[in-house]
């Protein structure tokens, strides 16, 4: 009589087990529950190069506008280029100044130059001049000769030639020289000169690397939380190296696991019926966007029975952005097929 109480207990322990595994990952009315929590697609901050942290204006959890700025940074090589350029700008300076020396200096000589030569041959006219008067003052002294008569007879004075060639070398020896020193004036102040053009190439080059430095900030792209802040002011951090992790504000998919024996059941586009695991009222509607493309151990939070251990696929699932859900609040998801 004992034995077949003890078989029975057995019996009924063991259909209690089959029924409870049943009623877990089978539903009668076609319809596949499993649970997950709501969440959202958390975008990590980079830059696709390399860059030293200047100024960080957030912390963690913050809640920001879009907008809002995130972080201050400039490129990690822009200090070594500006450096760079502002070597070869004060070479080329340096050449340019010589340069403009040189002619300066040359152009001077020409200058005193020109008034030497000026001065030389007009003082040799001068000095003719008053000999050529004096001549002619000397000669209507002397009543024998014919001053008219020898004008008349065209008389070539020496002297008078010597004035025109005078005048005529003064003229020519001002106008090579003064030649001379347009052409170097015009060489010193051309605006197309190669080493003045490089000069401004190279200013215009630092003017863009000092305008990255002042405007390379980066912004919230909408409003959100910051989920973690990876680095640190002062810091240098490698091409597409995380900066900061920011999330919005309210979550916008859910992360679902499903029994590994269901998963057949399940399809993109799926439509989804998601309630709140503690508070029945709260309710919404989501698409499935996104299948796990491997099995994995369900959380277990997400178990039926956390001490069961149990495989499943995760599902992400798409929902409204004003859904009433809390950010990481467990909810039952419900699919008829």
């Amino acid at each position: 009589m004992i034995m077949k109480k003890f078989n029975l207990i057995y019996l009924v322990a063991i259909l209690i087990c089959v029924l409870l595994l049943y009623s877990l990952f089978f539903k009668a009315d076609s319809t596949v529950t499993f649970y997950g929590f709501a969440d959202n697609k958390e975008t990590e901050i980079s830059m696709e190069n390399a860059i030293e942290v200047e100024k960080i204006f957030v912390t963690v959890g913050q809640k920001v506008e879009k907008g809002s700025p995130l972080l201050n940074v400039i490129s990690a090589t822009l200090p070594i280029k500006t450096s760079d350029v502002e070597y070869k700008i004060e070479e080329l300076q340096t050449k340019y100044n010589l340069w403009k020396s040189d002619l300066d200096w040359r152009i001077l000589q020409y200058e005193i130059e020109l008034k030497e030569q000026t001065s030389k041959i007009q003082s040799q006219i001068d000095q003719l001049k008053i000999k050529l008067n004096n001549n002619k003052e000397l000669s209507k002294k002397i009543k024998s000769i014919n001053l008219m008569d020898s004008e008349s007879n065209e008389i070539i004075n020496p002297s008078q030639v010597k004035l025109a060639s005078l005048e005529l070398e003064l003229k020519q020896t001002q106008e090579i020289i003064r030649t001379q020193i347009n052409n170097l004036k015009s060489e010193r102040f051309a605006q197309n000169n190669p080493l003045l053009s490089e000069i401004r190439a190279l200013e215009a080059q630092l003017d863009h690397y000092k305008k990255r430095k002042r405007d390379e900030l980066i912004l919230a792209p909408s409003d959100g939380l910051i989920g973690n802040v990876h680095c640190k002011e002062g810091e240098k951090i490698a091409s597409f190296g995380a900066l900061i992790s920011f999330y919005e504000e309210s979550p916008n998919l859910v992360v679902g696991y499903i029994h590994e024996e269901l998963i057949l059941k399940i399809n993109i586009n799926d439509s989804i019926s998601i309630f709140s695991s503690s508070r029945p009222d709260i309710q919404n509607k989501g698409v499935v966007k996104t299948l796990g493309s491997r099995i994995v151990e369900i959380p277990p939070r997400l178990r039926k029975i956390k001490e069961l251990k149990t495989f499943g696929r995760e599902i992400i699932i798409e929902i409204p952005s004003d859904n009433p859900f809390l950010q990481k609040e467990k909810v039952i998801l419900n699919l008829v097929y």
